[in-house]
């Protein structure tokens, strides 16, 4: 008799390769690694770190961990690209769901303050900013921003585009105003003088005063 399949069974479209599950195990591995090197970090300060223990603590050979990352720094810069990423991908989902640019540009505000008073952003911020990154790699730093820096840029240029805010101002220096406003407020977030609520609402009264056009009712 011959076998039919259920429609529940999946196709073998729907079935993944050998080379994305090969993808996924070294995504997992990656991520792991980067993990567990941060904690260490974390724990220990980069001085009192080397690759050995890495490898040791992390539960892989040292040629498996070498394959990854070739030293301490890359393993940093990767924990940053995982976290800006899944940062990014949040604050993309919570600003394409509000269509006034205004609103969405406050929402984006208020995201970004939470973020940066979590502790896996001071966690992050604390144990770079007391190593002296290359150069080349301070630049990979600055380049894992940029989606972010791109999206307030968009929501600004979608306020001119409504005539909400000002023609003339640069929608890409007012994205770095912005994050920049965000490293000058985190000292005060992790002091507590501040909540994330009134820190939200210090920057988003400063930008949007700047922005807004005159011409509109506020």
């Amino acid at each position: 008799m011959a076998t039919t399949l259920s429609g529940d069974e999946p196709t073998a479209e729907q079935v993944p390769s050998w080379a994305e599950l090969l993808d996924e195990h070294r995504s997992r591995t990656r991520a792991h690694i980067a993990e567990v090197g941060m904690a260490l970090i974390a724990e220990r300060g980069m001085s009192g770190v080397s690759m050995s223990l890495l490898a040791q603590r992390a539960g892989i050979s040292r040629a498996t961990l070498y394959h990854y990352f070739r030293d301490l720094e890359q393993v940093m810069l990767g924990w940053l690209e995982l976290q800006v990423a899944s940062f990014a991908k949040e604050l993309t989902t919570r600003a394409s769901a509000i269509p006034d640019p205004t609103l969405r540009l406050r929402e984006i505000i208020s995201t970004l303050v939470t973020y940066f008073s979590s502790l896996e952003h001071r966690m992050g911020i604390e144990n770079m900013g007391g190593e002296a990154l290359s150069p080349k790699a301070a630049r990979a730093v600055a380049a894992q921003v940029l989606p972010i820096t791109h999206l307030i840029a968009s929501a600004i240029q979608e306020g001119q585009g409504a005539g909400s805010f000002r023609g003339d101002a640069d929608p890409l220096i007012h994205a770095d105003l912005i994050l920049g406003l965000m490293g000058a407020i985190r000292p005060h977030l992790v002091s507590g003088r501040y909540n994330s609520a009134e820190a939200s609402r210090a920057i988003a009264e400063l930008v949007l005063g700047g922005v807004r056009n005159p011409n509109e009712e506020p």
